[in-house]
């Protein structure tokens, strides 16, 4: 078959009539797109005559499509215009093409008794997606910031990191990873330590790559300078049989997203908990009932942020004891021994009143902080165990012979997850998180997190109230043993708010949480004031009473 001009044109000659067959290759398709492959041909002297007239397709060596006196496609997706064969038209359209469709295509062109063909390239491209998922850093530090390409077709592509328009040395980059549907993605690293000089400058990830239209793709952001996480675990005595709540203390740390994960002998017990707003400070907990096979278990809280590069654990390892009524029950039964129906019966009205003992509502002493500085958050914690079905976590603060109710927070039984648990446009939060035991009843955590002001917070003293689905009063647990630092010399002596109280105000009264008389309601959507020293957008270190300056 002799050539003629053009290395995409082919011409076939049988018994003194000419067939001409032209294609146009290479033909470049993104990803999704419909794909146009082209090729015509002309027949020399006659017009063409669809009845000796065929077209045949091949991908690989498999035929896609071809015509005889009728279309058919071996696949979905290829299509061919027969009415525009008659015109000397015999193009392949491809729909939503995909990176396996790349290849060396053939079309083939029988006009009885003359045939030819031609083979022509499609090349699938896919624009990356660029991403900077975490700008935070610590200053002054080795910081590591990655810049994620994804999405991405040829495998060849450049990565260049700049500041302030300024080219920035980087590390190699790594062999690109292939994904199911044929396309790429990469990771680049950015080794360096920020300085103030940082503050606010324009950093730049940008990639160049064959499917862009502009041939570059860049992606500016700026620094934001994060505070890690101080991260505490605290454990109960663990009891065989009963549940017993843990809590994972998250403080300090800037800017807001954080996830908590907590784990049993290694393995992850429950989905993360995201904090998705402002927050400094966040608690979560844990319910964990132990076994006789859980004894020497290891229960441990897993946090992950943005300024870590990987995540800090705290661990605490399950001892059991034995619960002391039940020993007491044991004691006595070997001890006594006078008549076996004696013993038997005193141990089991024993045992009986132990039971019911073990399944009585407690509440826990409120924790918090023993130094307040105002401007600070604080958070108290209280928790209530074997809360009957209904029961109410209430907080109040006592104040000059005032008792006042505070509201605002999530209901009771919400793990709090959409709400922010410190308080950004509030005076209080509340977070009432209710972890479900068997018949019934549930452990109630419930955290209140404030801004301490001054002198609003001299001398107060705060008051947490479970309350039954009935209105009883469970229990009334009350904290006022804090020292409160003055405003103006926060490194000067702390001021005892017991010696801040008048005489009067000192004197013992009976525990409540709000009620008629002179409680009034305290109103949650009140605008807190900025925190002193912290500028806009920004956060300080951590400081005293596990508090975020």
């Amino acid at each position: 078959m002799p050539w003629c001009a053009g290395s995409a044109r082919a011409c076939g000659t049988v018994g003194g009539a000419q067939l001409e067959v032209m294609v146009d290759s290479p033909v470049t398709a993104q990803l999704g797109s419909q794909a146009l492959l082209p090729c015509t041909f002309t027949v020399a002297d006659d017009p063409i005559s669809p009845e000796y007239l065929a077209v045949h397709w091949y991908f690989q060596g498999q035929e896609l499509a071809s015509y005889d006196d009728s279309l058919s496609v071996s696949r979905p997706g290829v299509s061919m215009d027969t009415e525009q064969l008659a015109r000397g038209n015999a193009s392949l359209v491809l729909h939503n093409v995909t990176v396996s469709e790349q290849g060396a295509y053939r079309c083939l062109v029988i006009h009885s008794p003359d045939r030819g063909e031609q083979s022509l390239h499609l090349a699938v491209l896919a624009m990356p997606t660029v991403a900077v998922p975490s700008k935070a850093v610590l200053r002054g530090e080795p910081n590591l910031l990655k810049c994620s390409v994804s999405g991405f077709h040829p495998a060849d592509i450049v990565v260049t990191w700049l500041r302030a328009g300024e080219v920035l040395p980087a590390s190699p980059l790594p062999v690109p990873q292939r994904n199911p549907d044929g396309t790429f993605n990469i990771s680049s690293s950015l080794t360096f330590q920020p300085t103030e000089q940082d503050q606010g400058v324009t950093f730049s990830c940008q990639v160049q790559h064959a499917a862009l239209p502009r041939g570059a793709l860049q992606t500016d952001f700026q620094l934001v300078f994060g505070v890690s996480p101080v991260v505490n675990i605290h454990a109960p005595t663990f009891v065989q049989g009963k549940a017993q709540v843990l809590t994972c203390d998250v403080k300090g740390f800037y800017p807001e997203a954080i996830a908590v994960n907590w784990l049993l002998n290694g393995v992850r017990t429950e989905a993360p908990r995201v904090n998705p707003n402002g927050t400094f400070n966040l608690e979560s907990f844990y319910q964990f009932k132990p076994a006789a096979e859980s004894e020497g278990a290891e229960i441990s809280c897993e946090v992950q942020h943005e300024t870590l590069s990987r995540p800090i654990v705290r661990s605490v390892r399950v001892h059991l004891e034995r619960e002391g009524t039940q020993g007491s029950v044991i004691v006595l039964v070997v001890s006594v021994l006078v008549s076996a129906l004696a013993v038997a019966g005193v141990a089991f009205c024993l045992y009986q009143r132990s039971r019911a003992a073990r399944q009585m509502f407690t509440a826990s002493d409120i924790v918090g902080p023993k130094v307040w500085v105002p401007g600070e958050y604080v958070s108290l914690v209280c928790i209530g165990y074997h809360c009957p079905a209904g029961t109410e976590a209430r907080w109040a603060k006592c104040q000059n012979e005032e008792l006042t109710s505070i509201a605002g927070g999530d209901p009771a039984g919400s793990d709090g997850e959409q709400q922010p648990l410190v308080p950004i446009n509030a005076l209080y939060k509340v977070q009432t998180q209710m972890l479900p035991l068997d018949k019934g009843s549930a452990t109630l955590a419930t955290t209140l997190m404030f801004r301490v002001r001054s002198p609003e917070d001299l001398g107060a003293r705060y008051q947490c109230c479970f309350i039954s689905k009935d209105g009883r009063t469970l229990s009334t647990k009350e904290f006022g043993d804090y020292t409160l630092r003055p405003f103006a010399q926060t490194q000067g002596p702390a001021v005892d708010p017991a010696a801040a109280r008048p005489a009067e105000e000192q004197r013992e009264r009976p525990p409540g949480c709000g009620g008629p008389g002179s409680t009034k309601l305290l109103d949650s959507t009140e605008r807190s004031t900025p925190n002193p020293g912290l500028p806009a957008g920004g956060v300080a270190q951590q400081g005293g009473g596990g508090t975020a300056r």
